[in-house]
């Protein structure tokens, strides 16, 4: 079974966040382009905070045809932007419960170094309806809702474009609605956004006990989405 890779010799505390990306056929051409791009600026701008580098830990899950890790949990000072292609449905329910899977495995880890961490973040961006079965998508949001009412992870699900099922996104986390992309140019906005919000949550004083039974979360003001999200 894999084991999330954790830097022993890396004292600080970890701030892990997992993209759950669409890359189903819709997202081929201009908008995969796009999400690349904005891949890239994240994966550049994160590592020029030099406390964010070394606290902030980046996962990449992709959902085209099916949903598989494409980039493990790694420290982001390491991250490098995978190379991403579009083609099939969108199993949408099945990057969720992978994507929670694979936070599991990495809080176990720090547990296990005697590592404190932040609240995980899950951000969830996708372009249209999940095409899975319906006990998929039931079993999905539930485990989301439940990790979410444990104070075990904070969800942050982002509409991209005019077919994005907005009411199915908001479904998937309790403490806000799903924000809207204004357009695929819109991604490299909102990855600046990302790597910035990530550096604050990483270089706040507040962090959760590697013992600790409530996740708490870390109180920061994000900085304004005005630049990339819809009015």
């Amino acid at each position: 079974m894999f084991e999330p890779r954790v830097n022993p010799d890396n004292p600080e505390p970890r701030a892990a966040c997992a993209l759950l990306l669409d890359t189903s056929a819709s997202m081929g051409g201009r908008p995969i382009a796009e999400l690349n791009a904005g891949l890239q600026v994240f994966a550049d701008d994160i590592k020029e905070n030099t406390l964010a580098r070394k606290r902030a830990e980046v996962c990449v899950v992709t959902f085209g045809g099916r949903a598989q890790r494409v980039s493990e949990f790694q420290e982001a000072q390491h991250f490098q932007a995978p190379m991403l292609t579009a083609g099939g449905a969108t199993p949408l329910a099945e990057a969720i419960l992978l994507g929670l899977s694979e936070i599991e495995q990495q809080k176990n880890a720090y547990k296990q170094n005697g590592l404190e961490y932040f609240r995980p973040w899950m951000v969830i961006m996708s372009d249209g309806t999940p095409t899975d079965s319906d006990s998929t998508i039931r079993q999905a949001v539930d485990a989301l809702r439940a990790a979410q009412a444990r104070k075990a992870i904070t969800v942050f699900p982002i509409g991209v474009g005019d077919e994005a099922d907005m009411a199915f996104l908001s479904t998937l986390s309790t403490a806000r609605p799903a924000a809207a992309m204004r357009d695929v140019k819109s991604f490299a906005k909102f990855f600046e956004w990302l790597s910035v919000s990530m550096a604050q949550v990483s270089v706040s004083n507040t962090q959760v006990s590697s013992d600790a039974g409530l996740e708490q979360s870390v109180q920061v003001a994000l900085p304004p989405t005005d630049e990339w999200r819809s009015a």
